[in-house]
C-alpha cells in the first residue's frame, strides 16, 4: 500500500507541476499579446505623428520651391514642388487610414486633405500666371495672403492632431512600460512558483528514493539474515519458486545432494532431490509437487531415500511447506530434510542390543536349566564308576566322560557368573579375569592348536566392573582366535607403564593372523562395521571401547610392528592404575 502511495504522490506531483507549467504559458502568452498590442498601438501613434510631420514639411517644400521660382524665375526651384504635389496625397491617405477608428481625428484629416488641396491649388495658379508671364498678377496673388491664411489652418489643423496624437503617445507608451514591467514581474514570480515546484518535487522524490533505499536496505538485511540463518541451520533447506525451480540450497543440503548451488538453482526439483522408496526402491512422489497443488504442509513417506549425484542412497525425514506472501498467495516451496542415518544405525543398535540382552537371558536360563541335570548325570557316573563289577576300561571311559561333563558345568557356571556378576566397581586384578578368559576358550584354542604366549607383569589392581572388564577382554580374544589359522599364534601381555608422570596398565594382545585393511582402520570402532562377513556382527570392538572408555582407559591398534614379531593385528588396551581409594568413587559414579 505504502509503494501505492508514493507513486500516486508522485504522479499528483507531476500532474500540478505540469498544469502549473500550462497555466504560466498562456498567462506568459496573454501578457507577451498585450505588450504586443501596447507596442503596436504606440508605434501606430508615433506613424501618425511621423505621417502628420512629412505632411507638414512636403507642404513647406511645396511653398518654399513655389518662392524660390517666382523669384528667379528658374524651372530647377520648382523640383521640391513637383516632389511634394506627387507625394502628399499618399501621405494624407496614410494618416485617414492610421486614424480611421478615431472619428474625431478622422474629421481633421478630411480638413486637412481639403486644406492641402486649396494650399497646393494657389500655389499651382501662381506658378501659371508667371509661366504666363503675367508676373504682376502672381505678384498679387501672393501678396493676397490667401496662401499664408490656408497655410496657418494647415498649421492648426497639424498641431491639433499632433496635441491628441502625443497625448496618446503619452498614454499608450506609459501603459506599454507598465505592462512590460508587470510581464517581467510575472515571469518572475512564475519562475520562482516552478523553481519552488520542481525543488518540491525533487526534494519529494529524493525524499521517496531514500525512504526507498532505506526500505530496501531493510528488505536486504532481512533476506541476508534469512539468508544467513539458512546456511547456518543444522538441517539442509532447499527452496523453490511457484513453478518447482529450485532458487536456494544451504550448506547441509547442497553437501546431501552433493550439488553445488550453481548447479541446482535454476533446476526442477526432481532433479535435485530424486528420491525412493528404502524398501521397494521405487521412485516416490515429490512432495513439493504435492505442496504447490494442494498448498498445504506435506511430509514424506517413511522409509524414504535420497539419491546424491554419487549415487549413493540417503535415508531422510522432511517436511514441505508453502512459501506465502502478504497476501497469502502462493510464491514457493520451502523443503526442510536430514540425513538421519545415524538415528537408523542406534535404533539398529538398541534393536541388536535388546536381542543381544535376550540372547543373554536365554543362555543364562538355559545354563541354569542344564546344571542341575548335570549334577544328576554326574552323580550317576560316580555310582557307575564305584559298581562292584565295573571293568578298570570301563572305570576310565566313566572318568573321561566325568572330566567332559566337568567342563560343560565349567561353562555353564561361567555363563551364570557373566549374567548374574555384580555392576558394582570394585578393585581388580586383570591377569585372573585373562585366566578365566582363555579358559572360557580353551578347547577353541586346543582344537586349531594355537601357540599362546602369556607375560604377565607386577601391575596393581583397576577399579572397575568384573564383568564389563571381562567381556572387553573376551572380545579381543575372541577375535585374536577367529583370526589365526590353525597352528597360529596369540600373545598377551600385561604391564604397568607411564606416561607423563601417570601410572598405567597396559595390556597387548597380538596375532600372527591377516591383520587389518588400512581403509578399514578408520572403521574398525564403528558400530555394525565388521570384517567376520557370515559371523561378525559389528558390535564386539563397539562395546569394547565404550566399556574401556567408561572405565577411564582406551583402546587402540597398533599399526607399526608387533614387538612378538608377529605380522597381525595388535591391539593395545590402558587402564589408570588407582591406589587412591576415592577412584572406586570415580568409577562408580561413570558406571
Amino acid at each position: 500500500m505504502r509503494v501505492y502511495l508514493q507513486r500516486f504522490s508522485v504522479i499528483v506531483g507531476f500532474c500540478i507541476l505540469v498544469v502549473m507549467l500550462i497555466a504560466g504559458t498562456l498567462v506568459t502568452r496573454r501578457r507577451v499579446n498585450v505588450e504586443i498590442y501596447d507596442h503596436y498601438r504606440v508605434a501606430h501613434t508615433r506613424q501618425v505623428l511621423f505621417e502628420l510631420e512629412q505632411t507638414d514639411s512636403l507642404l513647406k517644400d511645396a511653398e518654399t520651391g513655389q518662392l524660390g521660382f517666382l523669384y528667379t524665375g528658374n524651372a530647377k526651384y520648382l523640383t521640391p514642388y513637383s516632389e511634394a504635389v506627387a507625394v502628399v496625397d499618399s501621405h494624407i491617405d496614410s494618416l485617414s487610414q492610421l486614424v480611421s477608428d478615431n472619428p474625431g481625428q478622422s474629421v481633421f484629416t478630411r480638413e486637412l486633405r481639403m486644406l492641402s488641396h486649396q494650399e497646393l491649388a494657389e500655389l499651382k495658379e501662381t506658378i501659371d500666371l508667371f509661366e504666363a508671364g503675367r508676373r504682376d498678377e502672381a505678384r498679387v496673388v501672393v501678396l493676397s495672403d490667401r496662401g499664408l491664411a490656408i497655410m496657418t489652418r494647415i498649421r492648426g489643423v497639424i498641431d491639433a492632431l499632433e496635441t491628441r496624437e502625443l497625448a496618446l503617445d503619452t498614454e499608450r507608451s506609459a501603459r506599454y512600460e507598465r505592462n512590460v514591467r508587470a510581464t517581467i514581474l510575472w515571469i518572475y514570480i512564475f519562475a520562482a512558483v516552478a523553481v519552488m515546484g520542481l525543488a518540491s518535487l525533487a526534494y519529494f522524490i529524493l525524499r521517496e528514493m531514500r525512504l526507498r533505499e532505506e526500505h530496501n536496505e531493510e528488505i536486504r538485511q532481512g533476506e541476508e539474515w534469512f539468508r544467513t540463518t539458512l546456511t547456518s541451520i543444522g538441517d539442509a533447506v532447499i527452496a523453490t519458486d511457484r513453478e518447482g525451480t529450485v532458487t536456494f540450497l544451504n550448506p547441509v543440503a547442497e553437501k546431501l545432494t552433493g550439488m553445488e548451488p550453481k548447479e541446482a538453482v535454476g533446476r526442477v526439483i526432481q532433479d535435485v532431490f530424486p528420491i525412493f522408496s528404502e524398501f521397494t526402491g521405487t521412485a516416490s512422489d515429490n512432495p513439493v509437487k504435492k505442496v504447490i497443488e494442494k498448498g498445504t504442509v506435506e511430509g514424506l513417506a517413511n522409509r524414504t531415500v535420497l539419491q546424491n549425484v554419487d549415487g549413493r542412497l540417503i535415508p531422510i525425514e522432511n517436511s514441505v511447506a508453502p512459501i506465502r506472501n502478504e497476501k497469502g498467495e502462493l510464491i514457493g516451496v520451502v523443503l526442510v530434510f536430514r540425513d538421519v542415518t545415524a538415528e537408523r544405525q542406534s535404533q539398529e543398535l538398541l534393536r541388536k542390543s535388546e536381542k543381544l540382552s535376550a540372547a543373554a537371558r536365554l543362555s543364562a536360563t538355559v545354563a541354569h536349566e542344564i546344571n542341575n541335570p548335570l549334577e544328576a548325570v554326574c552323580n550317576l557316573i560316580y555310582l557307575a564308576k564305584s559298581a562292584p563289577d565295573t571293568t578298570a576300561e570301563v572305570v576310565e571311559q566313566l572318568t573321561m566322560a566325568e572330566h567332559e561333563l566337568e567342563r560343560v558345568a565349567h561353562i555353564t557356571r561361567q555363563t551364570l557368573g557373566f549374567y548374574r556378576e555384580s555392576r558394582v566397581p570394585q578393585p581388580i586384578e586383570l591377569v585372573p579375569i585373562i585366566e578365566s578368559v582363555m579358559g572360557l576358550y580353551s578347547n577353541k584354542v586346543k582344537s586349531k592348536n594355537i601357540n599362546v604366549q602369556l607375560d604377565y607383569g607386577d601391575c596393581a589392581p583397576v577399579i572397575g566392573v568384573p564383568g564389563e572388564l571381562r567381556q572387553a577382554i573376551a572380545n579381543l580374544l575372541s577375535n585374536a582366535v577367529d583370526a589365526v589359522e590353525k597352528n597360529g599364534n596369540i600373545a598377551v601381555s600385561v604391564r604397568c607403564v607411564s606416561d607423563s608422570g601417570e601410572n598405567e596398565i597396559q595390556l597387548v594382545i597380538e596375532d600372527d593372523g591377516p591383520g587389518i585393511l588400512n581403509e578399514d582402520l578408520q572403521h574398525i570402532f564403528e558400530p555394525f562395521f565388521t570384517t567376520k562377513k557370515d559371523v561378525g556382527t559389528g558390535l564386539g570392538l563397539y562395546v569394547t571401547r565404550e566399556i574401556l572408555e567408561r572405565h577411564g582407559g582406551s583402546v587402540a591398534v597398533r599399526t607399526e610392528a608387533n614387538h612378538k614379531k608377529m605380522t597381525g593385528a595388535c591391539f593395545v588396551v590402558r587402564l589408570p592404575c588407582n591406589h587412591d581409594p576415592l577412584a572406586h568413587d570415580t568409577v562408580a559414579a561413570r558406571a
